[in-house]
This record gives structure tokens, C-alpha cells and sequence, in this order.
């Protein structure tokens, strides 16, 4: 549905009948708006009187067929009802513009303040009254619709430092081989990733004016749905929402409410399903734009890999620029702002010491010089008052991806290995620069190691950090095992392997115990998913990053069974066991990072826990380091819980010997009959020493 604003003028002394006395006026308008609305609901045009004088009315339009109507068109359909049954003459048309339902809200309000219009029963007839629930929000804004020619777009998007993709699909847009007499529907549907609302929100204006501009929309309304909740499944708001937007755009962002969509598998799944019938349902005639979140994803890649054998869906990266575009481009987001108030130097300081910027990176540059100009520049009175420190898990004063591989213990062939493929990144770069023809390499791996050896840790900031630096697009990390690739039925299999690879698209798929997939019992199935996954590792090669995981003995045994496999695996990355001074290293790490402290004793004694516990195989690793670190700072807070009295900031976060006689220390000791508590009593000497299993799950 399209909804316009316009001012209807007709010739006052023609019709004296109209206003004899100021209440006749308006109970004659007020009947005008049941002739030209309410008993036209089924009709394709609707319209509302929202302010009255004599010669003039202030009217809203709805327009429920997929096209724009002309001045004319509504001129003519004005006099068909109010000259030839009312004789009002000289009626014309003018100040037309599309309006957003809030905007449509408001006006009929002032109308219903004047006894005119019910503004509650126009929209529920209508069905606008979708922004009133809570499985999720809507917000709408009118696009521009300028004209704009392809070179006008293409400067627009070069102020947003673009990505090939975006610039790709402009030229699509304006390509000469596209009819474009009129709206036929819509041929393709987009997903938009990026570091920032703002930024996606800019590069889907542009988008949606380029569309609009080709004819390829009948509106320029964008109707935004975000926040969505774990309940927005047969949510018949959420169904109003796409039906009427059709002709226009609809922006849907994927990272859920509040985070809680990190956990979709069990709380998302039928939201995922249920918005997938919706957009399939209106596909045709309402432009969908998916909004990615690089750093929350949510339920995106569930969602889009559901839809893509359904609909052709164009994925649009965020472009990224060198120091110079930041700089053109900051200076102009401070320009267009209320308070312009930072000199050059300053904005080129904001920027720190950074040389390559996501377009994202400045608007967060923005916003924080934005809330400092606040404090520093307008409310002086509050310059000097500190903030609050900041959560000390906040993202801001999070490591970088690459600066927390670097202070991780060991790995040394793994660091190289990064090294070498940001060194080979920036060279290919260089060489297209250049005119140089494009080298393709594989980069798909193979993890060996026993479990707590950081095999999953270091594919997780590998993957963080390829994206950081351009090397992967999307930076998706999709983690699975044999029950995620498996079907259990024949010709299942291949379908959901070849779905992961399209979730994992412009990032990494992990799939840990690689070797479960043709353990003998699994059979049929299993050849098929290692079939599928050695077809789409060289179809997508330089789309997605495999990355096998498992235990040393077996994956060699796995890989020599998989000739075809072990060809496409570029790098064989072994995680060897940590010995005790790594793993006190380790400890050291973790106490640092969680702003504890410990003296000299405390990794003395530790140091004689890992000694013993090395000797074991599959002991855990750094996960054993992790569980003892973890009951020790629980045996803490039981001391001083215990201790009473006030507790100085030091005593919170000093950790002593006597806190690390846990239960996991227990299990390792060299001289049972030195330790004291109860663990002893219930483990046993037969249970300390149990099984390699059972201590690896530690």
C-alpha cells in the first residue's frame, strides 16, 4: 500500500450549498470523508480528510494498486465523486508526496481532533496498525526519489568507500538490457553486510533510490523491522507489515532482540521458518533488504540459506577505504551533523593510527565525537566529570583478534601460518593494482591435536582476523559435526552439507572430528557427506575456508582413506600437547586477562599439578588450566565469604595457594595421602587415575 499527502483546492463561490454555516461545513466534510474512504475500502484508491476550509482540503490518500498515481488520476476520480453529486467545481490536485504510516497516523489525528475522520478505525480497516506488538519493532522513513543517473550513483556510493559488490549491482540496475516502462515486480532481493546500523542504513537508501529511480519500486517507503524476538512466529502484524509494503521495501534485521538470537538453534527456528513463508509469500511485489550484522549475525545465515533456493538474493558488502576516504568521509558525516565543531586535526586524531577503515569504523568515530561535543563543547559545566569505567567485558577494550593470538602460549607454526596469508593477501592486492592477473590459492586446513590444545580457539580468531583484514568477507564462523552434516535419510545428506557451505559463505567452516563421518558403522551416509564436502570445498574455494579438526592419529587415518581430501588441504597445523611451564604460562595469561592475582608460590604449585598432569594423556590442556582457574576462584570466594568483615579491593581479586586445592588438582596430585578435604574420600584412588575419556572432558 502507498500513502500520500495532498492538498485538494476547488472553487469556493460555486458552492455556497457547502459552507451555509461553519457546523454544516464540517458535517458536510465529515460525510465527504465516508464517500471518498470509508465506502470506498474496496476500491484501489481511499481518501481522508484531515483539515478543512473553504476551498481547501489537507487529504490523505491510500493506494492499494502497484502503481504511482498521477495528479491527474486522482483529480479525475476527486471530481467523479464530489462535482457530479456535490457540484463542486474547479477541483485540482497539487502538493503530492508519499508519506510513512506514522506520518499517515498523525494527519488523520488532527482530522479526528476536528470530529472528522475515526483515525483507529481507518487504520485497523486498513491494516497499518502493525507497529503495536511485542515480537518486534517497526520504523519507516521515504526514501529519496531524485532523479539519479548511474554516474550521480555511482559518486554517492564512492562518499560510502563501497565494495565491488555494491557498484556491481548499480551497474545492473541501470543496464540498458533492463525494461524499464514500468513496475513488473521484483527480480532479485538483497542482504546487506555490515559493521553498523548506520552504514547499512546508507548504503540501502541508495539502493532503494536507485531502484526507485529504474522504476523497479512503485514507492519510496523503506519499512524497517528490527528487534525481532524469539516470538514473531505466526505473528499476523508481521504478515500486515509485508503486504503492505508491497510496491515498496522492506528492511529486516537479523540479529534478533537484545542478542538472544546467538542461541537460534532453539529459540529462533520457527521465527526463521515462519518470516521465510512471509517473504516467500510476497516476494514478488515487496523489495526485501536483509540486514546482517558482521559482529552479530543472529539467525542471518539460518534464514538466508533457507530462502536461496527459493529466491535470487544479492549479498552487498561493506566497502572499506584507506586513511584519505575516512578522513573525506568522517569530515562529511560531521558537516551534515547538528554540532559542527571539530577542526581537521582533530578529526584526523579521531581517527588514531589505523591506515584501512570499514565504512562502519568512521561511524563509530562519529558517534563517539558526536556524545564528546556534548560534554566537551556545548555543557561545559561537565568537562572535567570522569565517566564511569567502563565493563571490563566491554567491546571496546577488547584485544584485537590478532593482538590475543599473539599473547596465546606456543603456536608457533600457527601465527606463521597467518602471517603468510596476510602477506599473500596484501601482495595479490598489489598486484591487481598493478594489472596483474589474479592468483587463486586454497587455504582450506587441517587441525591435529588433543582436546584443550586451542584448536578451536585459534580457527575462531583466524577467522576473526582474515575478516578484519579483508581476506574473508563476511567473517562467519560456522562450527558442526557429524550430526550436523549427516541426514537420515538417502539424498538428505548432500543438501544439508551443501547448506553449511552456504551459511559458512565469505568465512570459515569448522567440522570437528571430521574423521566420525566414515567411521564404519556410519556407512552410506557418511561417503556421501565426505563426497559433497570435497565437491564444494573446490566449488567454493575461494568463497569459504574449511577447516578439519580432531585428534592427531585419527585424522591422519582419516585423511589417508580421503586422497581426493587430503589434495584439496593446504596446511596440516599440529597442536601438540602443552608441557608445565606452558601451561603455567597459560595460567599466568588467564589470570591477567580476568584482572586477578597470584604470587610466585601459587605457580610454583601449580607448576607441580601440571607436571603430573601432563604425564596423562588427553589430560585437557589448556582446559584443565581453565577448569582449575575457574574452582579456584570459587574455593576464593568461599574463603572470604567465610573470612567476613570488609574486603579491600586487593583481597577480591588475590588469589592464594590454598585456593587451588580443588577438585581438578586432586586429580593429578603426586602424594595423595598430603591432601587434605573431602575430595579424596569421594573420588578414590581408582577414580583419580579413571580413564582418558573422562579426564578429557575436563
Amino acid at each position: 500500500m502507498l500513502l500520500y499527502d495532498l492538498k485538494m483546492t476547488y472553487d469556493d463561490k460555486q458552492a455556497p450549498e457547502i459552507r451555509k454555516t461553519k457546523k454544516q461545513f464540517m458535517e458536510n466534510v465529515e460525510m465527504f470523508n465516508n464517500i471518498l474512504g470509508m465506502n470506498r475500502l474496496g476500491e484501489p484508491l481511499k481518501f481522508f480528510i484531515y483539515q478543512a476550509a473553504p476551498g481547501t482540503f489537507g487529504m490523505v490518500c491510500a493506494v492499494s494498486e502497484l502503481q504511482k498515481p498521477s495528479t491527474a488520476k486522482l483529480e479525475k476520480i476527486l471530481k467523479e465523486v464530489l462535482e457530479d453529486l456535490y457540484s463542486i467545481r474547479g477541483i485540482k490536485v497539487s502538493d503530492l508526496r508519499e508519506i510513512t504510516v506514522d506520518n499517515f497516523r498523525q494527519l488523520l489525528s488532527r482530522g479526528e481532533n476536528s470530529d472528522l475522520v475515526n483515525t483507529y478505525r481507518v487504520i485497523n480497516e486498513l491494516n497499518l496498525d502493525y507497529d503495536g506488538n511485542n515480537s518486534f519493532s517497526v520504523s519507516e522513513t521515504i526514501g529519496k526519489t531524485t532523479r539519479m543517473t548511474f554516474n550521480q550513483a555511482v559518486q554517492h556510493a564512492q562518499k560510502l568507500m563501497p565494495d565491488q559488490t555494491l557498484l556491481d549491482e548499480l551497474k545492473r540496475i541501470y543496464s540498458d538490457r533492463n525494461d524499464r516502462k514500468k513496475f513488473y515486480g521484483m527480480p532479485v532481493h538483497y542482504k546487506i553486510m555490515a559493521g553498523s546500523h548506520s552504514s547499512a542504513m546508507e548504503m540501502a537508501k541508495l539502493l532503494v533510490n536507485a531502484l526507485y529511480v529504474n522504476k523497479r519500486l512503485v514507492g519510496s517507503r523503506i519499512v524497517r523491522a528490527y528487534d525481532i524476538t524469539p516470538n514473531c512466529y505466526g505473528e499476523e502484524d508481521f504478515e500486515n507489515l509485508m503486504r503492505q509494503a508491497e510496491g515498496s521495501t522492506v528492511l529486516i534485521e537479523l540479529q534478533g532482540a537484545n542478542g538472544e538470537s546467538t542461541n537460534y538453534a532453539s529459540s529462533y527456528e520457527a521465527v526463521v521458518e515462519f518470516i521465510a513463508d512471509m517473504v516467500r509469500k510476497y516476494q514478488r511485489n515487496t523489495q526485501c533488504i536483509f540486514i546482517e550484522s558482521a559482529e552479530n549475525p543472529g539467525f542471518a545465515p539460518k534464514l538466508i540459506s533457507t530462502l536461496q533456493d527459493d529466491m535470487t538474493i544479492i549479498e552487498l558488502q561493506e566497502g572499506a577505504g584507506d586513511r584519505a576516504q575516512a578522513f573525506k568521509y568522517l569530515k562529511e558525516l560531521e558537516q551534515k551533523s547538528d554540532m559542527n565543531f571539530y577542526s581537521d586535526e582533530e578529526l584526523e586524531q579521531a581517527l588514531g593510527d589505523k591506515e584501512s577503515f570499514r565504512a562502519s569504523d568512521i561511524y563509530k568515530v562519529h558517534d563517539k565525537l558526536y556524545s564528546g561535543s556534548l560534554k566537551n563543547k556545548i555543557y561545559l559545566a561537565y568537562k572535567d566529570i570522569e565517566a564511569i569505567s567502563a565493563v571490563e567485558s566491554s567491546d571496546a577494550q577488547k584485544p584485537s583478534a590478532y593482538r590475543t593470538l599473539q599473547e596465546m602460549v606456543g603456536l608457533k607454526e600457527q601465527k606463521e601460518l597467518i602471517e603468510q596469508i596476510l602477506a599473500s593477501h596484501k601482495m595479490m592486492k598489489l598486484r591487481l593494482d598493478m594489472g596483474l592477473k589474479r592468483q587463486t590459492m586454497t587455504r582450506h586446513m587441517c587441525f591435529m591435536g588433543n582436546p584443550g590444545s586451542a584448536k578451536t580457539t585459534v580457527a575462531r580468531l583466524l577467522t576473526d582476523i582474515l575478516n578484519k583484514e579483508g581476506v574473508l568477507r563476511t567473517g562467519r564462523f560456522v562450527e558442526c559435526g557429524r550430526g550436523d552434516l549427516v541426514g537420515e535419510y538417502v539424498g538428505w545428506t548432500a543438501k544439508i552439507v551443501q547448506k553449511k557451505f552456504r551459511q559458512a559463505r565469505g568465512g570459515v567452516l569448522f567440522i570437528d572430528e571430521a574423521y566420525s563421518l566414515v567411521d564404519d558403522e556410519h556407512g552410506l551416509y557418511g561417503d556421501e557427506a565426505i563426497n559433497t564436502i570435497v565437491q564444494e570445498m573446490e566449488n567454493k574455494r575461494n568463497q569459504v575456508i574449511v577447516i578439519f579438526a580432531g585428534y592427531t592419529d585419527r585424522m591422519k587415518e582419516f585423511l589417508d582413506r580421503n586422497e581426493g581430501l587430503r589434495s584439496r588441504i593446504a596446511f596440516h597445523l599440529n597442536f601438540p600437547d602443552y608441557g608445565a611451564d606452558e601451561l603455567v604460562d597459560i595460567l599466568k595469561l588467564m589470570i591477567k586477562n580476568k584482572k586477578y592475582t597470584a604470587s610466585d608460590e601459587v605457580f610454583d604449585e601449580c607448576r607441580k599439578i601440571f607436571v603430573q598432569a601432563s604425564k596423562h594423556k588427553n589430560f585437557g590442556n589448556g582446559r584443565f588450566v581453565r577448569n582449575l582457574l575457574e574452582q579456584a576462584m570459587m574455593k576464593q570466594d568461599q574463603r572470604l565469604f567465610k573470612q567476613g568483615g570488609d574486603l579491600t579491593r586487593e583481597q577480591l581479586l588475590e588469589l592464594k595457594v590454598e585456593d587451588f586445592d580443588v577438585n581438578t588438582s586432586e586429580m593429578y596430585r603426586a602424594d595423595k595421602s598430603k591432601v587434605m578435604g573431602f575430595a579424596p574420600r569421594i573420588i578414590g584412588a581408582k577414580k583419580v587415575l579413571q580413564s582418558e575419556k573422562e579426564c578429557a572432558r575436563l
